[in-house]
C-alpha cells in the first residue's frame, strides 16, 4: 500500500518507532486538518498558518512521544490547540489584540478566559453543524423558553448529546 493511503495512526506509529521515511507522508496527512483546526480556533488565516506550522514542527519533533495505542488526530490537535493558545497569549501580552474599551479594562486572566470560552463555543457550534437537522433542533429546543418535556424528548436529547460528544471527540479530541 502506498504511504499516502496509510492510516495516520499507522504512519505516526512508524514515525514514533524511528521510521523517518514516513516523515513527509505524516506532514502531508496532518497539514490540512491541523490548519483547518487552527483556523477554527483563531479565526485568522495568518495566525492559523503560524500556529499550524509551530504545531506540525512540535508534532514531528515529538513523534517518539506518540502512544500508538491512542488515536493520532486528537494527539495532534491537542498540540495544535496548545500552539493556538500560546499564540493568543503572546498577542495578549503584547496587547496586539485590541477589542473594545471594556475588554482592555479586564485583567489579562479574564480576557484569556473569554478567549477560551469563545473557542469552546466555536468548537461546539462547528460540531453542531455536523449533526443532523433533527439533532440540531432537539438540542436547540432544550434552551427554548418553553422547552419540550416528557420521556420521548429526554431520550431524543440524550441521543443527540451522545452524537454531539462523539463529533467533538472526532473533531477536537474533546467532549
Amino acid at each position: 500500500m502506498p504511504e499516502h493511503d496509510e492510516d495516520i495512526e499507522v504512519l505516526m506509529a512508524r514515525l514514533a518507532d524511528g521510521d523517518r521515511s514516513v516523515f513527509s507522508a505524516v506532514f502531508k496527512r496532518l497539514w490540512e486538518p491541523t490548519q483547518r483546526f487552527c483556523r477554527s480556533l483563531l479565526k485568522n488565516d495568518a495566525d492559523a498558518s503560524d500556529a499550524a506550522q509551530e504545531a506540525l514542527q512540535k508534532i514531528l519533533e515529538r513523534a517518539s512521544d506518540y502512544d500508538a495505542t491512542r488515536p493520532a488526530m486528537p494527539w495532534a490537535f491537542a498540540i495544535a490547540a496548545w500552539e493556538c493558545r500560546t499564540l493568543q497569549r503572546k498577542r495578549l501580552r503584547r496587547r496586539e489584540v485590541v477589542s473594545d474599551e471594556a475588554a482592555e479594562e479586564q485583567p489579562v486572566e479574564d480576557r484569556e478566559e473569554a478567549f477560551v470560552k469563545r473557542d469552546l463555543a466555536d468548537a461546539a457550534l462547528a460540531a453542531m453543524g455536523e449533526l443532523s437537522e433533527a439533532d440540531q433542533q432537539t438540542l436547540l429546543s432544550t434552551f427554548a423558553e418553553e422547552a419540550p418535556s416528557g420521556a420521548t424528548f429526554r431520550k431524543r436529547r440524550e441521543r443527540a448529546l451522545a452524537r454531539l460528544r462523539k463529533t467533538l471527540r472526532r473533531l477536537y479530541g474533546i467532549g
